[in-house]
């Protein structure tokens, strides 16, 4: 057999299209030896392929995985019944250990064909933090970015940023806290979901069971969208997405493809600058005999959520009392009971309803 037909069935192989007459020769071929060389090439250049999305693997990285492929022949002479002569023994293990070989170059294939495949950014010279600890985990990124890794999450980054972005992928929970830097976007990439920031902070988390992606603001603005890259069919990169606000989060479902926006659970107060660069929140929160149609706006101040009356005469109603240490639903709460109303959730807003004063 020549070299050239020899790696015509090995890629028959990996491909499933060998026959069974052609699969028998392959291994006879195999247990001669006579093409090791071919095999750790084809091997070797799949491991490196740059026409197959996702298997470029640097060549000192490949080379360890060829390494370790090719060495596992001793445990296969285990793994494998026990044969009645020696020469069987070899011929087996050999082929084998190609076979493996083989699969293993068929299996990194299709996994990076997938559309949850990691951007070729990751693929690069990709480094990881796992936390595998019950507590959280603190690590800073070289552009000074800080992130906070909940249990069991993965960071997936490189060494070295690009000059134009940054780009990580994150498995599991995470609090970011990302260094402003307008020339370099960072992006948190899940899957096909992109996390588009500037400078902000904001949390990640992501649920493989429900299949769905998390993502919460605490400062600044944060786009959200698919990552379209691996839908052939998609025109538009940023066709289904959402911009969230502080105190804003929106929930992905993986099944459905749907962005639902809402309030986070516990909203807290905006931080601003002030004329001095001092970092404060809105203001004061105690009010006498004062009327809502203040009292409201000052709340969506602090908070940075919109708060709607369906009904202007509820602006007219006094309130009197300090609620300055209340989270926001419990001064909403004390605020409508002192003047009869109550209030709604309504996606990213909060609607007070009620028949107001005269």
């Amino acid at each position: 057999m020549s070299p050239e037909e020899f790696l015509l069935l090995l890629k028959k192989y990996t491909s499933g299209e060998i026959l069974p007459e052609e699969h028998s020769r392959l291994l006879q071929v195999i247990s001669s030896g006579s093409f090791d060389d071919i095999i750790s090439n084809h091997i070797e250049i799949n491991l490196q392929s740059d026409s197959i999305e996702g298997t470029n693997i640097s060549p000192h990285r490949s080379e360890e995985i060829l390494h370790k492929i090719l060495s596992s022949e001793k445990q296969n002479l285990l793994l494998l019944p026990k044969p009645s002569s020696r020469e069987k023994i070899v011929w087996w293990s050999v082929a084998a250990t190609v076979i493996a070989a083989l699969l293993f170059v068929t299996f990194i294939t299709n996994k990076y064909n997938k559309k949850d495949a990691l951007p070729m950014a990751f693929v690069k010279d990709m480094l990881q933090n796992v936390n595998t600890s019950a507590q959280p985990l603190k690590m800073q990124l070289e552009d000074g970015t800080s992130i906070t890794l909940q249990p069991g999450a993965v960071l997936h980054y490189p060494q070295h940023f690009l000059p134009d972005k940054r780009e990580v992928y994150l498995e599991g929970e995470a609090f970011f806290e990302v260094s402003k830097n307008p020339t370099r976007p960072f992006f948190v990439f899940n899957k096909n979901i992109v996390t588009h920031v500037l400078g902000t902070s904001f949390n990640v988390r992501i649920n493989n069971e429900t299949k769905q992606v998390e993502v919460s603001v605490r400062t600044g603005r944060v786009e959200v969208y698919e990552n379209t890259t691996q839908e052939k069919s998609r025109t538009s990169p940023k066709n289904n997405g959402v911009i969230l606000l502080p105190n804003q989060k929106v929930i992905y479902d993986e099944t459905a493809r749907q962005f639902v926006s809402s309030l986070v659970d516990r909203p807290l107060p905006v931080i601003y600058n002030d004329s001095a660069n001092q970092k404060v929140t809105a203001g004061n929160m105690a009010f006498a005999e004062t009327p809502l149609k203040t009292v409201l706006p000052l709340l969506e101040k602090n908070y940075g959520i919109e708060i709607v009356a369906e009904n202007e005469a509820l602006y007219k109603c006094l309130f009197t009392g300090d609620i300055n240490l209340q989270e926001l639903y419990t001064k909403l709460d004390v605020i409508c009971q002192a003047v009869g109303a109550t209030y709604e959730v309504k996606g990213t807003k909060i609607l007070i309803k009620g028949k107001g004063c005269n």
